[in-house]
């Protein structure tokens, strides 16, 4: 997880991917080859195209405009330790007059003493349906901070099976307005402006979430590593246990056999957004993260693993399956054994 705020030091306080960090993932990657491009040509050969959403970006979204059934979806959020608010903000500005905000904190899972556990297909259909969202609609999700949040909203359609085509990704806000876009700044008084809709989800696709039970499976079995590829999206010293999590009491470190891959390193910024498509090709071949398994993504809440699903999806690595632990972290400290959890 990550915030724009923090005190932590932590996955919680993103950070701009620096120019050294990325040649030194450059030097390591070309391992030989005399130029960048000339490695990029034969690298990204390797890759096919990966079926995921589309990333726009912010020149073309007056293309996307077009569109005769886009809903302009504002699902930002921040860290609870955060002075900012995302509804607060949606209610004061957003993308166009008929943008809708989703908000993550609200749509999970009300049972669960974990943060952002997916809700009930029922509990997404009445949600989605009071926005105003019909099955048919294109959306342009995004948030505030850039690239955060709306991942892990844009993750969330298509569990529900929204069709995948239809699904569109901001890349990002912030420079849409810097570009001297209109912005709408009408005072709202709800989070839709839309008549309430009757939304039906397509399917629930159990192939993009993995669950508590079925990963400890998998890592009781040593097939972390093996037969699976798992990412963590937190900050490494989070990862390795040198910092603490920002929740209190709550244990750092991995789980065994995981990877950590920091979100903000997919990331110019969080506000410019995703690295090219061969700078992250690159950075997972410096990282010797390749696609011959399928890969599991976590964080801290399940927030911005789903920044590592596209990351890897921009990058052509998926062909296998990406699914994101729901649970991530939060859920693994406090359920597994302390044997399964490790500090480095």
């Amino acid at each position: 997880m990550g915030s724009l705020s923090s005190k932590s030091g932590a996955e919680t306080e993103p950070k701009t991917t620096t120019d050294s960090m990325l040649q030194l993932s450059l030097r390591s990657a070309t391992n030989g080859f005399k130029n960048v491009s000339k490695f990029a040509s034969t690298f990204g050969s390797k890759y096919a195209a990966i079926r995921t959403i589309s990333i726009v970006s912010a020149a073309g979204v007056s293309k996307l405009r077009e569109l005769p059934s886009l809903v302009p979806v504002d699902s930002t959020w921040y860290m609870p330790n955060s002075p900012q608010n995302g509804l607060r903000e949606y209610l004061e500005e957003r993308l166009s007059a008929d943008t809708v905000f989703f908000d993550i904190d609200a749509i999970k899972d009300p049972a669960s003493p974990y943060p952002h556990m997916l809700p009930s297909a029922e509990d997404f259909d009445k949600s989605v349906s009071k926005l105003g969202i019909k099955n048919g609609d294109s959306l342009l999700i995004y948030d505030n901070q850039g690239i955060f949040s709306s991942c892990r909203a844009a993750w969330m359609f298509e569990v529900f099976g929204h069709d995948i085509s239809k699904i569109n990704l901001l890349n990002t806000y912030p420079i849409y307005k810097e570009t001297n876009n209109a912005v709408d700044n009408d005072t709202f008084e709800s989070e839709s402006p839309l008549a309430e809709s009757d939304y039906k989800h397509a399917k629930f696709d159990k192939t993009k979430v993995i669950d508590y039970e079925e990963l400890l499976e998998l890592v009781k079995a040593e097939k972390i590593g093996p037969e699976y590829t798992l990412l963590d999206a937190r900050s490494t010293p989070r990862f390795t246990g040198e910092a603490p999590e920002p929740r209190a009491g709550l244990s750092s470190g991995h789980v065994p056999g995981a990877i950590s891959v920091p979100f903000t390193d997919l990331l110019g910024s969080i506000k410019d957004g995703f690295l090219s498509q061969t700078r992250l090709q690159i950075y997972f071949q410096a990282k010797g993260i390749d696609d011959s398994k399928p890969f599991i993504v976590m964080c801290g809440t399940g927030v911005t693993a789903c920044i590592l699903k596209y990351g890897l999806e921009i990058a052509g690595l998926g062909q296998k399956g990406i699914r994101v632990y729901d649970g991530s972290w939060t859920e693994w400290a406090q359920r597994a054994e302390p044997e399964y959890i490790q500090k480095v």
